[in-house]
């Protein structure tokens, strides 16, 4: 009668082992997809469970800028793409967080892993359920891919927006997109087939300090505030004629 409460007993502690140890990531609870919009992750997890850790790092690099805007649209107040950091791990995962409040844990294999560590967001969390974990991971093994890519600019001094322009067209965003206003050596607003395609004297309204943020899409100046540009232009003209016409008195 011992020995059979004694299996009874292992069997239930072993059934209680195997349902707190499953796969902490793909369990069939609710996922948060914020992470992983745009990214083929069926197509990464297949090349993971393969071992093919080359094909997943080329998935990366191919949508580092997705994966980028992502993150920053789930957490715009992080102020360095530095300060956000891919992995590529496998190892064990304590109290991985789930949509509908429950946690998993387990061992993972091949997951990719942003790890946040920002002045203003903390946080680590895989990429395929996005809803982060309550104790650190433990890894066995892990490859570094590197920083998310640059979304955020600042216009230095002697800067103008030529010196972005290829970024810009890179993510998809012109100026026209961003409401930045072109205008010519006569001062004349022209649209981007003009100044992306001809060359010539371009002036953007752009001032030192102010900041292109891609993610969101807007421009702000060095006090944070976004720009107007309507009001801008229409400023600087009254700033030039008056300078135009006080000129003009000094000749007399």
């Amino acid at each position: 009668m011992k020995k059979l409460i004694f299996i009874a007993f292992v069997a239930i502690a072993t059934i209680a082992a195997m349902a707190s140890c499953i796969d902490p990531v793909h369990n069939g609870d609710p996922v948060d997809t914020s992470f992983s919009t745009g990214f083929p992750l069926d197509q990464f997890r297949e090349l993971g469970q393969a071992g093919d850790t080359a094909a997943q790092q080329q998935l990366v690099d191919q949508y580092r800028r997705q994966l980028t805007a992502n993150v920053v649209r789930r957490y715009p107040n992080i102020q360095d793409e530095k300060n956000i950091k891919f992995v590529l791990g496998s190892g064990y995962a304590k109290d991985v967080l789930t949509g509908s409040g429950k946690t998993h844990s387990g061992q993972f294999k091949n997951e990719l892993i942003i790890v946040i560590d920002d002045p203003n967001v903390h946080e680590v969390l895989f990429v395929a359920c996005g809803n982060g974990m309550l104790r650190p991971l433990k890894y066995y093994d892990s490859i570094d891919l590197g920083t998310a890519e640059q979304w955020r600019f600042t216009i230095k001094e002697g800067e103008s927006l030529a010196t972005y322009i290829p970024t810009l067209t890179e993510w998809g965003k012109t100026a026209e997109d961003l409401g930045i206003p072109i205008k010519d050596k006569d001062g004349n607003v022209v649209n981007s087939d003009t100044y992306l395609n001809h060359l010539g004297k371009w002036e953007s309204l752009l001032f030192t300090g102010d900041v292109i943020d891609l993610v969101a899409g807007r421009v702000y100046n060095k006090a944070g505030q976004e720009v107007d540009f309507a009001r801008r232009m229409a400023e600087t003209e009254k700033a030039n004629a008056k300078a135009a016409k006080n000129k003009g008195r000094k000749r007399r």
